[in-house]
């Protein structure tokens, strides 16, 4: 299968990768628009070739008025034309073709049934890949491939379903045959030109026809570029009509093949689009709606979904945003969750789930979620045993009821989850979405009254296997965990409350001490990250449970890669900001002399990012050092403050500034503004205020803020005046191209000032007499 484009978590797109190949469900013949050729050749005996095709003399015996009235002729020269190319068109015959063709549907509309037959040969032939008789014949005729497609599928409109008022009333036998026969004919009419277009979508989905870029996979390079046919198939607008067939269609194989066709053209961004403009989502939404479980039907349809959703995101789901919309997914999912025991019905479930992930990503879509109710059926089949136990009863029957479609309320047992592929894929799909609608109000309430979040942390719990996991593999648990954090880093900063009083500190810094997967590890640390700063009761409770301690042992662990030491001194320092406690224990944990041997700025040593791991180290001795008077004698007594000098004279321009903001406060302290006097610079002898005041000028002069005498223009703004910058000789360009010593020093800004001075020189020469 070929890969998808998805967007979440890493299994998330892992799972989404493993989508059907654009082979899909659902199979037609393979066919093509290569390149498009009608034959135009002499209507002699059986067996001639399509070279000789006489499309003059067929023209003749339609138009002239000696054989107007020979319908039956007219039909079966057309036929007989098409059994002579029954092996394909000539793409030299493509304009005659199209009047040939643009003709029959117009006599067909005036109602010369006698043509039907023709048409469904037409179609049949035009299935098959267009032949060329040079290798140049592409270039020469080509254009008029648009054109042909338009004229085939035109007589769509005319080939349409009867309505419900064009009923035979009972009693007439003779009436009602007729009317029969017509139907079946419109109906063939339908099939064979579905089908025709159904092969051209198809042609070329392969990876030898479409030119592939290194590491590009074959659904994102037709998405950008799509294929000759598909790209045809654009210009001629053939959507509006298979869309306006579409939706009054009543013929199950036309549907299906109707289906595969628009499932095709739904991988090209520009016919996803006009899927999406011409209004066929409801449409599809409706054959979801009434088709049973386990049919291909339905499998398809929820692909193209997936399809003009991933491409077309902004239309698709703004479309699909809808209350009656979600009204039928939530159908749709009640229905699946309740009866889908089949693989088949997993599969439709899982993509159902893509689809609502989609539209969940809409903020406008979000609220809808809860007023329709899907929200509450999607949070009864995502918490646990235990959580549905810890519900009050009164309150899980109020919140665990649905609408069924038919107006009662359905509270069917649901199918039970197990280990299997299809099951797994459900719940990271399942708990994503809930993670995203928790940004919404009122879908955070359903999900605190419902046990969400205890429910995802039941899953992380270490001390005891639930019954359930129980026949799981590691792997499984491990990516369980894994997708379980995910969500809990979402919905603990949408609802604080809920995490605190689930006790999902504690579960989290556990599985931190005891887990053996590095992934889950470094999932624990960006949790942390994100609920020390969701307020003081979550780094006061963090503190009580020793977080302190273990953060700071894996911390000083040389062995654990840089970018999770640098996560650990980030969480650190959310920890230690404004809790004395913890800054207390910090200090007590040897966390001072920890955090002072990596104040260092050495690039060179290492392949991580060095830059951000110093900016966290930074960033924890201004928490959990400046401000805690022990803390800071103990930093100055270790050197740490000469240590911020050394690299405040190296560091980049982002760093200096972290730095020089971190001194600022610990110069408040008497002693280190002595060693801030006494520091000289091991590379160039400069003092602290020395190198302070070189960083002071450099931005004045970047910032153009000083006249050609040193003087500051505006005082007020002495670094970011109103003015306009100097001309070029009042600047020193060699200090504004140091990037590591000027916000705005680079070798462009200084072109631009050159420019504009040269720009004021020039008008003020224009300007003297």
């Amino acid at each position: 299968s070929s890969q998808g484009r998805g967007q979440g978590s890493p299994d998330v797109k892992a799972m989404m990768a493993t989508r059907r190949s654009v082979s899909g469900t659902l199979t037609v013949t393979s066919g093509g628009l290569e390149g498009s050729s009608d034959g135009i050749s002499k209507i002699k005996a059986e067996g001639s070739s399509p070279d000789e095709i006489d499309f003059d003399s067929i023209r003749q015996l339609m138009s002239s008025k000696y054989t107007a009235e020979l319908v039956d002729r007219h039909a079966g020269a057309v036929r007989k034309m098409c059994k002579t190319c029954k092996n394909g068109f000539l793409l030299k015959h493509l304009e005659p073709l199209v009047d040939l063709l643009t003709t029959i549907v117009q006599r067909f509309s005036d109602g010369q049934r006698e043509f039907a037959l023709p048409i469904c040969d037409f179609a049949r032939v035009a299935s098959l890949p267009f032949v060329s008789c040079k290798t140049s014949d592409m270039i020469t005729y080509g254009h008029h491939l648009p054109a042909f497609v338009k004229a085939l599928v035109s007589v769509l409109g005319f080939a349409l379903p009867p309505a419900e008022e064009e009923e035979v009333p009972p009693g007439d036998d003779d009436l009602r045959r007729a009317f029969e026969e017509h139907q079946s004919i419109n109906e063939r009419i339908r099939i064979e030109v579905v089908h025709s277009l159904a092969c051209w979508s198809r042609f070329g989905l392969d990876e030898e026809s479409v030119e592939l870029q290194p590491h590009q996979s074959l659904i994102q390079a037709v998405a950008e570029v799509g294929t000759p046919n598909l790209r045809i198939l654009r210009q001629s607008q053939v959507i509006d009509a298979v869309s306006a067939s579409f939706r009054v269609e009543d013929s199950p194989e036309a549907i299906v093949i109707t289906l595969g066709a628009i499932r095709d053209m739904s991988l090209y961004r520009p016919l996803a689009r006009q899927i999406t403009n011409c209004g066929l989502i409801s449409n599809l939404v409706h054959v979801i709606q009434v088709n049973l479980l386990g049919s291909d039907v339905l499998i398809v349809a929820a692909e193209v979904l997936w399809n003009v959703l991933e491409l077309d995101w902004e239309g698709a789901s703004q479309a699909l945003g809808q209350e009656d919309v979600l009204e039928s997914f939530r159908d749709f999912m009640g229905a699946v969750l309740s009866r889908g025991y089949r693989l088949k019905d997993k599969i439709f479930r899982n993509d159902m789930m893509v689809l609502l992930m989609y539209v969940a990503k809409r903020v406008e879509n979000r609220e809808l979620f809860a007023r329709t109710g899907l929200m509450t059926l999607l949070l009864r089949h995502a918490i646990s045993e235990p959580g549905k136990q810890a519900v009050r009863e009164d309150a899980a029957d109020e919140l665990a009821t649905m609408r069924a479609p038919g107006g009662t309320h359905s509270k069917a047992q649901a199918v039970p989850l197990t280990k299997s592929q299809e099951d797994m894929e459900f719940r990271v799909l399942l708990w994503n979405t809930l993670a995203t609608c928790c940004q919404a109000p009122s879908c955070a309430q359903l999900a605190t009254e419902m046990g969400l979040v205890p429910s995802l942390l039941f899953y992380l719990g270490v001390n005891e296997v639930p019954f359930e996991q129980r026949q799981w593999s590691q792997e499984q648990r491990r990516k369980v965990q894994l997708e379980a954090l995910s969500a809990l880093f979402s919905l603990v900063q949408h609802v604080p409350n809920a995490f605190l009083e689930a006790q999902g500190n504690a579960t989290t810094l556990q599985l931190l001490q005891v887990t053996r997967s590095r992934d889950v590890q470094r999932k624990c640390l960006h949790l942390l990250q994100v609920a020390v700063r969701m307020g003081k009761e979550f780094t006061t409770e963090l503190g009580r449970l020793g977080a302190v301690g273990v953060l700071i042992e894996l911390f000083v662990d040389k062995d654990n890669r840089m970018s999770w030491r640098q996560l650990c001194a980030s969480v650190l320092a959310g920890l230690c900001s404004g809790n004395p406690e913890n800054c207390r224990e910090f200090r007590k944990k040897d966390g001072v002399e920890a955090i002072r041997e990596e104040v260092v700025y050495r690039p060179d040593e290492t392949t991580d990012n060095h830059l951000f791991f110093s900016l966290c180290v930074v960033d924890c001795v201004w928490c959990g050092v400046v401000g805690t008077r022990k803390n800071e004698v103990r930093f100055l007594d270790a050197g740490g403050l000469f240590a911020l000098l050394d690299v405040l004279e190296v560091a980049p321009l982002l760093l200096k500034r972290q730095i020089i903001g971190c001194l600022a406060d610990l110069l408040q302290y008497r002693k280190a503004a002595k060693l801030f006097v006494q520091w000289n610079s091991q590379v160039t002898m400069k003092g602290a205020l020395k190198i302070l005041l070189e960083l002071w000028q450099s931005e004045q002069e970047c910032a153009g803020s000083t006249a050609s005498d040193g003087v500051i223009k505006e005082l007020d703004r002495p670094l970011n005046p109103r003015l306009l910058a100097p001309p070029l000789e009042d600047v020193d360009l060699r200090a504004a191209s140091r990037g590591s010593e000027s916000s705005i020093g680079s070798r462009a800004s200084g072109k631009l000032r050159h420019a504009r001075s040269f720009a004021a020189d020039a008008a003020r020469g224009l300007a003297t007499p």
